[in-house]
């Protein structure tokens, strides 16, 4: 990671219970939101608080990566084209899919860092967009 080419930086934080009410109340929210990758690895947490802390920091890593992105979500970066997924290690990372990956590709941006956190009441994210 020497010399990074930082194309943008982005952070969100959202409330656990405002992503439970939205799951538990709006049908299909998880699929409008979420992959089938990471809803799997959320819904096959033991504890299920830790559920929902891993939906609000997936959530919240999709708004920091539009943000790095200087975007927004809904013109060239949606949330059903981020994904978080997990190396064995625990380590996060970014896949983009669609036009999420077609607008980083024209503009050199070759890797989405990402940082999670999260207590029982709060998911964060931290994100860097790097050009090659």
């Amino acid at each position: 990671m020497d010399n990074l080419n930082i194309y943008g930086i982005g952070t969100d934080i959202i409330e656990v219970q405002r992503i439970k009410n939205a799951i538990l109340k709006f049908s299909g929210f998880r699929e409008r939101i979420y992959t089938a990758r990471e809803i799997s690895y959320c819904e096959n947490k033991k504890n299920p608080s830790a559920k929902y802390i891993s939906y609000a920091q997936r959530f919240a890593a999709k708004e920091a990566v539009a943000k790095a992105l200087g975007t927004g979500l809904g013109k060239h970066v949606f949330f059903s084209e981020i994904e978080v997924i997990n190396r064995d290690s625990g380590k996060p990372e970014i896949n983009l899919y669609g036009k999420s990956k077609n607008f980083c590709m024209a503009n050199f941006i070759s890797e989405i860092l990402i940082s999670l956190t999260g207590t029982k009441d709060y998911g964060a994210a931290f994100a860097i967009a790097v050009r090659t």
